[in-house]
Formats: structure tokens, C-alpha cells, sequence
């Protein structure tokens, strides 16, 4: 069996084939529940529900055991706020406001530019780990049974991580500027974490304690000009832990073997051991109309349920999220790359295949298996919409998509 535990990829396996619920929030401020239906002919994708959640709830996280949905809204009035949503059986959110202040189920923070979360059940009680790009920082925010936040002094509160100025920048100066924290990864034990720092071209690598606190450790240092965004770990066929390093600016993969402290050992962190550096998700060439890969940057990476194919998106152009007309885009559709995955973790670079994703901006994958049929869904944010392919032996075939849908930049099943 294998296993891939991601904070990029939401993964879940439905044991009834039935009208599937995913949700989608993006830069028009609301977050959409879709239902996806593989019984008809064709299979329908449609718009069922909308809640309003800020101005732009970029990152979505899904708790199914407590059906619970948190949305962080990237671009907050002046502060960016996380918000905690009740989900129905058939997707309905309604963000939960029942709890007195000092349990708010809104929080305000103080970072800016929150884009990535994920849920941590290690502890006691959960914590829903925040990264910052602007603000350059890691929150860990304590929960209540309920899901909404929990700030009172009996859970330990609300801890703050910061990044500003702790690793050598990168040598891109108009996107490594500044320490930018782009994802938060949780180990497969539960017991370390992950941030892929795209502007010091490093992974910080932190520990959680006894007390369910974050402990900063040696920082991995990856090649200039990476820019990592996310990473996403597997326990392969054979039993051994790898992390798949997506990075945006060099637009490849990078494999480290990953080696757990014994008990004897004097470090508590982890080791990585570059097994594979820099594979490219390029196609052979750029499109017509340009003259380089300047404009190209990957969005996201995602395995296949049983560990053999991974998929990763490239994105073509610079894009604007607030401003981008879906009805202005003119150019060739936005690629995805697929490879073929070795039982150890490796991929084979020369299986490597391009698919078209019929759109543009593929920022964020999600995959559900449902009776054995495997499904990618894919939110498409600068022609707005959702598309949803089937995985099949290494093959993505396009089933339906759905336009308008609040430029999406995260689609998860839920």
C-alpha cells in the first residue's frame, strides 16, 4: 500500500459511487459548493450553494471528521481573517458565529497574504497551522472540539513563528525579495512540519513537542533560484518516507530520502537526502506566441492514489488575480505534467507527458477515488471554472467542467 500524505493535495476515497461534494474558494470572495455527478451521461458538475467569506478565500481546509471547513481570506481589509464554517451532508457552509467573543469563530490576525493551512490532530487540542506569504510567518491556532478557535489561556493560545529575515534571499529579486513562507506540511507521523520558504530557496523544518508547540530546526538548504512553494509527502511501496518539492520559480521537482531520528540519536529532526534535484515540468518548448519559459511558474503537485503517477500544474503567463477576464484569455491552454512514479519514490523524467487542462492558471489540484474510478479536479483560476478529469493507469481524461466559479485558486472534495 502507499500512502501520500500532502497539504496541497486534499485526497479522499468516497465508498459509494454518488453525486460527489467539492468546494471552491478563489479571489471573488465567495466560496461555491459544487456537486459532480459520474452516473449521468454526460457526468454533471453544478453549482448547488455559495457563502460569502471576505474578499478572497484563497485556501480551504477540511476537517471530515468534524465537518468542519476553515477558509482563510488572502486579501482581509486591512487584516486577513480565518474563518470556521459548519458543512452539511451535502455541502452547505455556514460559518458558525453561536460561540462568545473570546471563542470568536472569526479571527482576526495580523499577518497579510495567509496562503496555505492545514489541520493538526496530533495534539490536544487541534491546531489549524496558518503560513503567511507577506507577513513572513506560521501561526498555530488552538481549536475546540467544535472546530471554532479557541484563544483562552487554558489552550496555551494562539503562537506566532516568524521568518522575516532568518535565511539568505534568492537570487529572483522580483520574487525573492523577502523571507515568503508558501506552505505548511504536516509529516506523516504527526510530528514534524514542513514550510517551503520560496524566498530563501530552503524548507524549514520545525517539531512539535509535548506541549503541541512548534520548535524551530536546521533549515534545508535547496538550490539557488528554487523558489519551493509546496511539498508533499509519501510513504512509498517499499516503506520509505519522501518529500516531492514542487518549485515555482525553476519549475521542477526535487526528491529527498527522508531518515526519522532513533532514540539514541542526539538530533530530534529528521535528515533529507537529496535523492533527485531539479526535474523539469516543462514541455519541450513555450508556446507560440512567446519567445521563453520567462513567464512560466508551477502552482501544484499531487500523487495518484496508489503512488505510481504524480501530477503537477504549469502556469503560462503572469496573471493578475483580481483583474483577469476569463473572456480576454486568447492564448494556448495552461499544461500538466505527468510522470511515472517508481516503487521507491523516484520518478522516471523520461515518462514525462503534457496534457492540456482546456484553461488557464491550473493553481490547485484535489483527487477523490470513488469504487476504483480516481477523479482530478482541477480549479482553473484565470478562465474561472472547474474541471474535473479522470485518472486511469497514468491517463487523465477530461469528463466536465464548470464555468464561473468565483476564479478559483483551491477545489477540494469533501
Amino acid at each position: 500500500m502507499r500512502f501520500a500524505f500532502p497539504c496541497a493535495l486534499n485526497s479522499l476515497t468516497h465508498s459509494a459511487m454518488a453525486p460527489l461534494i467539492l468546494i471552491a474558494g478563489g479571489y471573488s470572495g465567495v466560496i461555491h459548493t459544487l456537486s459532480f455527478d459520474p452516473r449521468l451521461s454526460p457526468p454533471t458538475l453544478n453549482i448547488t450553494s455559495s457563502v460569502s467569506a471576505g474578499l478572497a478565500p484563497t485556501w480551504l481546509v477540511h476537517s471530515p471528521s468534524s465537518s468542519r471547513v476553515w477558509s482563510l481570506d488572502e486579501w482581509g481589509t486591512g487584516q486577513s481573517v480565518y474563518t470556521s464554517h459548519q458543512i452539511s451532508p451535502t455541502g452547505v457552509l455556514t460559518p458558525t458565529s453561536n460561540a462568545p467573543s473570546s471563542y470568536d469563530p472569526t479571527l482576526a490576525a495580523s499577518e497579510h497574504w495567509p496562503c496555505h493551512g492545514t489541520l493538526l490532530t496530533s495534539t490536544t487540542p487541534h491546531r489549524l497551522l496558518v503560513a503567511t506569504y507577506k507577513g513572513a510567518t506560521l501561526s498555530s491556532l488552538p481549536l475546540l472540539p467544535s472546530g471554532d478557535f479557541d484563544l483562552s489561556e487554558e489552550s496555551g493560545g494562539r503562537q506566532t513563528i516568524h521568518f522575516a529575515d532568518t535565511g539568505e534571499l534568492g537570487p529572483v529579486k522580483e520574487r525573492q525579495e523577502q523571507d515568503h513562507p508558501h506552505g505548511v506540511h504536516i509529516d506523516p507521523t504527526g510530528q514534524f512540519v514542513l514550510v517551503p520558504d520560496l524566498g530563501t530557496d530552503c524548507l524549514k523544518v520545525l517539531r512539535i513537542n509535548r506541549m503541541g508547540d512548534l520548535v524551530r530546526g536546521e533549515d534545508v538548504r535547496l538550490e539557488a533560484g528554487d523558489g519551493p512553494r509546496h511539498v508533499l509527502w509519501s510513504i512509498t511501496g517499499s516503506g520509505t518516507t519522501v518529500i516531492y518539492i514542487l518549485n515555482e520559480l525553476h519549475n521542477s521537482i526535487s526528491i529527498y530520502d527522508v531518515s526519522y531520528p532513533s532514540a539514541s540519536s542526539p538530533s530530534l529532526f529528521p535528515t533529507f537526502t537529496k535523492s533527485q534535484c531539479r526535474i523539469s515540468i516543462l514541455p519541450p518548448a513555450p508556446h507560440a506566441h512567446q519567445s521563453d519559459f520567462s513567464t512560466w511558474h508551477c502552482a501544484e503537485i499531487a500523487l495518484s492514489h496508489d503512488g505510481r503517477t504524480l501530477v503537477a500544474s504549469n502556469r503560462a503567463e503572469g496573471h493578475d488575480p483580481a483583474g483577469a477576464d476569463p473572456s480576454s484569455l486568447v492564448h494556448a491552454e495552461d499544461l500538466l505534467a505527468l510522470f511515472d512514479v517508481e516503487n521507491t519514490g523516484k520518478i522516471i523524467p523520461e515518462s514525462k507527458r503534457m496534457v492540456g487542462s482546456g484553461g488557464r492558471a491550473p493553481r490547485h489540484l484535489c483527487s477523490s477515488r470513488v469504487e476504483e474510478r480516481e477523479w482530478v479536479a482541477v480549479a482553473l483560476h484565470d478562465s474561472d471554472e472547474v474541471v474535473i478529469f479522470e485518472l486511469l493507469k497514468g491517463v487523465l481524461k477530461e469528463v466536465v467542467r464548470k464555468k464561473g466559479v468565483g476564479k478559483p485558486a483551491c477545489v477540494l472534495f469533501v
